[in-house]
């Protein structure tokens, strides 16, 4: 017995003398105090005036580092504790390991044991899927010769730089998904890292981690899991020491095998003395981290993204096809709406600017309003949206108090509320909004007004008979969605072409091919890593003048004075969500993005039908005037005047402002001017004609004002980074939508064909198409075709009747996987 103590305090001293600080054990157990030993170097009459005669074994303090800064740190693979699956990727991430010193220890299992210039922490998280755990920072390891334990090999222990990098990096060559290390190296200041939440104690919902923690452990973990509650019920909800140990010990009994009384009273005692706090990326609680369906996590979610997921997510913000990708994920759902799915997802980023923008969808029931929401809605983070309808306003008292995003309000077809209108109203500019909703008191039954004071900044609703303050109306867009026979047809047509094949069979034969490289997860990744803090810098076209001049009324020109900010604000959304392929500036501790030509061509092109609705949209009696050219081909004032009788001024000005619209065609030729319909809707908007020149001019004007603030920052000792420039000289790209052409809203050409070669020159025209697309259209589907035929400058219809013409000949067909191919 005595040869054992002797051999035990040798092997102890090896360790000493090597500068590391000793603890004596009993059965794993310490015998004495040793947590100053953490931060002090234990003395020699300290080291030989330990309880020998008491101890077992021993083990390294390994949160202290000797003199040589190497601290001691031990991987420990567990057999007893672990499934079968567990031990052998277990075995397999430990090959990815350096040689050093192995143990044995009492279980069968192994430690090995390194030395690291870096200090190491404690990590169990992997213990239940690879058997693997990191003793580091806070803990002690036991070592042979201590009972049960034994060396396995006369290696001493390997120095390593980093020894937790290499833990984790093997786990990684063995499919382990592991934390993100360089930010979970940051010790929590915070609970949750929820700087917010600091202050008062936490009524809100379990998070999904404590709640697994909650349920009991097995042997190994209670510790740690024990801690970690403790101090959640202790110093989070700040719940009184009675209170706290009543739920330790109900806890407890969760537990296989239980841990004793005393030491669940020690893990209690340390919870609440020390005040532990613990944040969403300690090892544990990110193993048991379930972001999406927690509401504390959604404000830090940004921080918990693991490094792969980062990669991908700046990759998508890179792509100058983002918002293409966009287009084509909502196409799914919906077609012939893209200007839609656009409004509706730049919309909702601007929920997260200084740029709020709201929206208004107007349609008949079954136009796609509520699927224009839908269809992007996968593409969102969920903690940026809370969704109600307008039967039930009164939900909007469950609105999360620290939400801070953008309120989908739905439209319920054939439901009406049974309390009243929602009402909404802002509070500042961009700052939150209030809604007003009807409510019932359920004492006496009467209706009354509810007020619930929001963080969201915007809202995107598809019922158009809210009752909207008019200092949040100026905000609001009011896009009406296309009712044109012509997308009827192609909406019917897709449907049935849908039907062939069930949903199941779909999946197979497409094999998730869909054209986009990005899943729905890197697209809310990408979105919430995106900087929307930044502010923008504008070089507006000169062009946007135009506007004024076309609008039909001085009602609609004074409207435009509000309007434009709302046109300006669309712009900045889109130079946000594009900023990685923008030039950005830093001036001191600010960010600025300067919006390109390509956000300005984007946003008036994916706006015309909303602005055309506001410069040019039809008063009562301009309607009423309208109409009557469905009986009579050719009208004047007097005329006009007679049949609705109204004075010949009135007619006058109502027929003067159709024509300038671009309804009427007016004959000045006569007297009094003649008028005869052109069309049914306004002309074909244009802004920017010569985008070219535009580009032109905004380059000069960015090289001017780089130039005046570098120098002006340079003298006044501001810091200024620039980055991005090499995007300034970059050619617009083609839109990333195609443009659907409501009936009506093309302008008549009134060009003719030259008679003598006007069919050799239409066939010759049709070859070089059919060889261009060729060339281009390797497979896809039939809207895939007609995008690209649309690109290379036929309509859409002409471009459909060509898919079906080619069909029809045997010239396209489908290949095994359901996609068209040339045949």
């Amino acid at each position: 017995m005595q040869l054992e103590k002797k051999r035990l305090m040798e092997a102890a001293r090896e360790y000493y003398e090597m500068g590391f600080n000793i603890v004596l054990v009993n059965g794993k157990q310490p015998l004495h105090e040793w947590k100053q030993w953490q931060t002090q170097r234990q003395t020699l009459e300290e080291f030989e005036n330990l309880p020998w005669d008491k101890a077992d074994g021993y083990g390294v303090v390994c949160g202290y580092a000797p003199q040589n800064g190497l601290y001691l740190t031990v991987v420990d693979y567990d057999v007893k504790n672990t499934s079968s699956e567990a031990q052998a990727k277990g075995r397999e991430a430990l090959k990815h390991m350096r040689i050093t010193r192995i143990e044995q220890t009492p279980s069968g299992g192994q430690h090995w044991v390194y030395l690291s210039n870096k200090k190491p922490r404690s990590i169990s998280a992997y213990h239940d899927i690879a058997a693997l755990e990191l003793i580091g920072e806070g803990k002690i390891a036991i070592m042979a010769p201590s009972k049960g334990y034994r060396r396995l090999n006369d290696n001493p222990p390997t120095p390593v730089y980093d020894v937790e990098s290499m833990f984790l990096d093997a786990l990684r060559a063995v499919g382990v998904k592991t934390a993100n290390r360089n930010a979970a190296t940051t010790e929590a200041k915070f609970w949750f890292d929820r700087e917010d939440l600091v202050g008062r104690p936490y009524k809100g919902p379990m998070p999904p981690c404590i709640k697994k923690i909650s349920q009991g452990t097995s042997q190994g973990q209670r510790n740690q899991y024990g801690i970690i509650l403790a101090s959640y019920f202790a110093n989070f909800k700040r719940l009184k020491p009675k209170r706290v140990k009543q739920l330790m010990e109900e806890w407890n009994r969760l537990n296989k095998p239980p841990l004793d009384q005393k030491e669940l009273d020690n893990i209690i005692k340390s919870a609440i003395e020390h005040g532990y706090v613990y944040g969403c990326l300690n090892p544990i609680l990110h193993s048991l981290c379930d972001r999406e369906n927690c509401v504390i996590a959604a404000k830090i979610m940004d921080r918990l993204i693991t490094p792969e997921e980062r990669e991908r997510a700046e990759q998508l913000l890179k792509d100058p096809k983002l918002l293409e990708y966009v287009v084509k994920f909502g196409r799914k759902r919906l077609i012939g709406e893209d200007r839609a799915l656009i409004i509706n997802f730049v919309n909702i980023c601007s929920g997260q600017t200084k740029y709020p923008i709201s929206c208004i969808i107007d349609g008949f029931s079954g136009s796609g309003k509520n699927e224009s929401l839908r269809a992007i809605k996968p593409l969102i983070p969920k903690e940026w949206l809370f969704e109600f309808t307008t039967s039930t306003p009164e939900a909007i008292k469950y609105l999360p108090s620290d939400f801070s995003g953008t309120l989908l309000i739905y439209e319920v077809a054939g439901m009406e509320s049974k309390t009243g209108t929602l009402g909404l109203r802002a509070i500042g500019e961009g700052e939150s909004i209030i809604t007003i909703y009807p409510l019932r008191d359920e004492v006496t039954g009467r209706m009354e007004l509810g007020r619930a004071e929001t963080n969201a900044k915007n809202f995107i609703t598809t019922e158009s008979d809210l009752d909207i303050h008019p200092d949040l109306y100026r905000r609001v867009f009011r896009y009406s969605m296309n009712h044109s026979k012509a997308l009827t047809k192609r909406v019917i047509a897709k449907k049935l072409r849908d039907a062939q094949l069930p949903e199941s069979l779909k999946k197979i034969l497409e094999n998730g091919s869909n054209g986009i490289p990005y899943s729905e997860a890197d697209f809310q990744n990408a979105l919430r890593i995106n900087n929307w803090k930044a502010e923008v810098i504008l070089f507006p076209p000169p062009q946007l003048l135009r506007l004024v001049d076309m609008a039909v009324t001085r009602e609609m020109e004074v409207a435009l004075r509000t309007h434009i900010e709302k046109i300006l604000n669309f712009v900045r959304v889109l130079a946000l969500i594009n900023q990685k392929r923008r030039v950005r500036l830093r001036i001191g501790e600010n960010s600025y993005v300067v919006a390109s030509p390509e956000d300005f061509v984007v946003a008036l092109e994916v706006l015309k039908p909303v602005i055309m609705e506001t410069i040019t949209r039809l008063g009562k009696r301009q309607a009423e005037v309208l109409q009557l050219f469905e009986k009579y081909d050719t009208l004047d004032k007097h005329k006009v005047a007679e049949l609705l009788k109204v004075s010949t001024v009135t007619a006058a000005k109502s027929l003067k402002s159709l024509a300038k619209a671009g309804y009427l065609k007016e004959d000045t030729s006569t007297k009094p001017y003649s008028y005869k319909r052109l069309q049914e809707k306004a002309n074909h908007l244009v802004i920017l004609e010569n985008t070219s020149e535009y580009c032109l001019y905004w380059r000069k004007r960015l090289e001017d004002f780089l130039n005046t603030t570098l120098s002006s920052c340079h003298l006044r000792g501001i810091s200024v980074e620039v980055s991005g420039q090499e995007y300034a000289a970059a050619p617009l790209p083609p839109l990333c939508f195609i443009p659907q052409n409501r009936q009506g809203d093309k302008v008549q050409s009134t060009a003719k064909p030259s008679s003598s070669n006007g069919t050799e020159q239409k066939q010759l025209v049709f070859s070089e198409l059919i060889r261009c697309l060729r060339s281009k259209f390797t497979k896809g589907t039939e809207e895939d075709f007609v995008d690209l035929a649309v690109k290379q400058g036929i309509t859409e219809d002409e471009a459909q009747n060509l898919f079906k013409k080619l069909v029809d000949e045997g010239r396209i067909g489908r290949d095994p996987q359901g996609y068209w191919r040339w045949i």
